[in-house]
């Protein structure tokens, strides 16, 4: 009777050890976003985003962008004729300065462009577009495209990130993020300990560093 009792306490524990296993699966699953936007009108696999700013897509550049409101603002380190899309091989001489505001208090931006040298050097003042607002940013994307932009800490994430004009991937700015690459360029950023107006500012230099030598991405 004793040796039953025993067996049953066994597989009773091997039983509760389980279970546990399962609920920590499940709690430490990936989060999954959904949106009520179908794939047609989707601003990037549905291609509405080609609508905004046409003459860009298919550019060897990025663009910053917030997913709030798709507000692009490009960074044109590489230089195009406007007229044929031909990209210009040729010696520039001058640098470029730039900056703006956005759409309803949304990001600006301050940037040096030197194309001869390949880089620009800046700024970006997040304002209203500090937090990711994940309701917005579904009104334009459908669910596939949420979920490969969206990170699983949002609470890490500006409602700002990098787009590329050939690709459409959109890596996000993120709190302890110092730099990451998208196609040919890199990116660096370094979020300032200062505040302006309320809003966080950012450090940027963005760098065109193709691969070299033949070699492959």
């Amino acid at each position: 009777m004793k040796r039953l009792t025993l067996a049953l306490l066994v597989i009773l524990l091997f039983i509760l050890a389980g279970c546990g296993a399962e609920q920590s699966t499940v709690s430490e699953g990936e989060i999954e976003y959904s949106s009520d936007k179908s794939v047609e009108d989707c601003y990037l696999c549905g291609g509405g985003i080609e609508n905004l700013i046409p003459s860009y897509w298919g550019q060897n550049n990025v663009a910053l962008i917030s997913l709030n409101s798709f507000e692009i603002k490009p960074v044109e380190i590489n230089r195009y004729n406007r007229l044929d899309g031909r990209l210009i091989e040729e010696y520039a001489g001058v640098v470029s300065f730039g900056n703006g505001g956005g759409i309803a208090g949304g990001f600006s931006v301050s940037l040096m462009l030197n194309y001869d040298r390949g880089y620009a050097t800046g700024f970006v003042d997040f304002h209203n577009d500090e937090t990711l607002n994940i309701e917005r940013t579904s009104s334009f994307l459908c669910t596939n495209c949420l979920n490969k932009i969206l990170p699983q800490k949002i609470s890490q994430c500006f409602g700002v990130g990098v787009i590329n004009f050939e690709t459409k991937e959109i890596p996000l700015f993120e709190k302890n993020l110092a730099g990451f690459g998208l196609g040919d360029f890199y990116i660096d950023c370094n979020l300032k300990e200062r505040r302006t107006n309320d809003s966080h500012q950012m450090d940027l230099l963005i760098f065109y560093c193709p691969i070299r030598y033949g070699g492959t991405p």
